[in-house]
């Protein structure tokens, strides 16, 4: 290991926290009964009227968040179709209920280890429309060890968000899970290292993406009912990618977190003397990187060579969040306006690495109806270009009936 290697290790273990904290980055017993003793806490933000008022989602704010995970649907982007629309007027993505995370294990207990995000079950009740806003309630609900394949000892920690609109009303839930690790562990077990190297495209591999992005289907205000639907009956798939530190920038900086007004630990917003504001206030919470400076710790994962220095990764990847939004948006353009995705549970078996293209499909795996409900139970997965399954998972769609053809499917006032 050469000096430099040397003194970059020495750094990341921590800001200002070396001394205090030998275990620094390191899985123990007395850190995971630390975290333990936090399940079942709920959590809040303590909110001013003021910065609720600055969180009500206005057009300007629901376009910036649809077109930043390239969906076009109109129901998020043109105030004259969303009115004919049975919304009545512009709505959201369904994946701003991502935005209603209080916390998560980045920021959430055994300061060094790395997070990754293993999945998450996304619940629907009603729409987020112009006008409202989201506050939530968290609470750990999980922790336990467990031994991984890919990074050895691992920690499992999992959370329940709720979030609740400015009437109080339930619009939905977030069930997610991650995954805890030590990183010099996880590298030196650097599985995915050995599997893969970085994305490379021919002229005629960007055409052929660009030629799939043009086979995009929308159903739009064309009605699809509950019983024109067939078991085995694929979806449309739609296209993201090749990723780049643009489009990601893009993506995971508009994709529909809620909650970016003061900037919590694990969030992006930090820079200049808030950084060192909230380093001193979570002084085990920064990492240090290859020049000295300390950084909120998510950047790791912006940096091929940081991936692969301390992971042992091919390159950079993504968090997770942007395959739930482009298989959200599958979906949705399959159930049409007066369809509404209720459910969507979802696994990331694989990284989604920088350069990589993703294909979101699905697949009719059932239906049913229940409490008065038309259900569409729906298979999903994504595959990269090099065929590797990166998501999978199951969602459930409902659609009116051709017996009541007026329905509104979702909950409403």
């Amino acid at each position: 290991m050469s000096s430099n290697e040397d003194k970059t290790s020495e750094l990341n273990t921590g800001f200002g926290f070396k001394t205090d904290n030998p275990n620094y980055g390191k899985i123990t017993d007395e850190s995971v009964e630390r975290l333990a003793s936090r399940i079942g806490v709920e959590r809040k933000r303590d909110l001013a009227d003021w910065e609720l008022e600055e969180m009500r989602y206005t057009p300007g704010s629901i376009r910036r968040s649809a077109m930043s995970q390239g969906d076009y649907n109109p129901l998020y982007l043109d105030s004259d179709y969303a009115a004919k629309s049975p919304y009545g007027g512009l709505t959201t993505p369904p994946w701003v209920l991502t935005g209603v995370e209080v916390t998560n294990a980045a920021r959430d207990g055994m300061p060094g280890l790395h997070a990754w995000f293993r999945g998450t079950t996304l619940k629907w009740k009603r729409p987020i429309r112009v006008g409202e806003y989201i506050t939530c309630v968290g609470v750990l609900t999980e922790v336990r060890k467990q031994h991984s394949r890919t990074s050895g000892e691992a920690v499992v920690q999992e959370y329940i968000n709720t979030g609740l609109n400015d009437k109080g009303q339930e619009i939905g839930s977030m069930f997610t899970s991650w995954h805890r690790a030590e990183r010099k562990t996880s590298k030196s077990i650097a599985k995915n290292q050995k599997m893969r190297g970085l994305a490379e495209y021919s002229p005629e591999a960007i055409e052929k993406i660009r030629d799939d992005f043009n086979k995009e289907v929308r159903r739009g205000s064309e009605k699809r009912f509950w019983e024109d639907v067939e078991v085995g009956e694929e979806l449309p798939f739609v296209v993201k990618g090749p990723t780049s530190q643009a489009q990601r920038g893009v993506g995971e900086g508009g994709g529909g977190g809620a909650f970016m007004i003061r900037g919590e630990p694990g969030e992006w917003t930090h820079s200049h003397g808030n950084a060192f504001k909230l380093f001193e206030r979570h002084p085990g919470l920064p990492f240090v990187n290859e020049w000295g400076i300390p950084e909120v710790p998510v950047v790791i994962h912006n940096s091929n060579e940081r991936c692969q220095r301390y992971l042992g990764l091919p390159g950079a990847y993504d968090a997770g969040y942007q395959r739930i939004n482009w298989t959200v948006h599958m979906l949705t353009n399959w159930a049409g306006d007066h369809g509404y995705l209720s459910q969507l549970e979802i696994r990331f078996p694989s990284f989604n690495i920088m350069g990589d293209t993703t294909w979101c499909y699905g697949k009719v795996s059932g239906k049913r109806q229940e409490d008065g409900k038309n259900i569409i139970e729906v298979e999903v997965w994504n595959d990269n270009q090099l065929g590797t399954r990166v998501t999978e998972g199951v969602a459930e769609i409902l659609l009116p009936s051709s017996s009541n053809p007026d329905e509104i499917v979702w909950e409403t006032d």
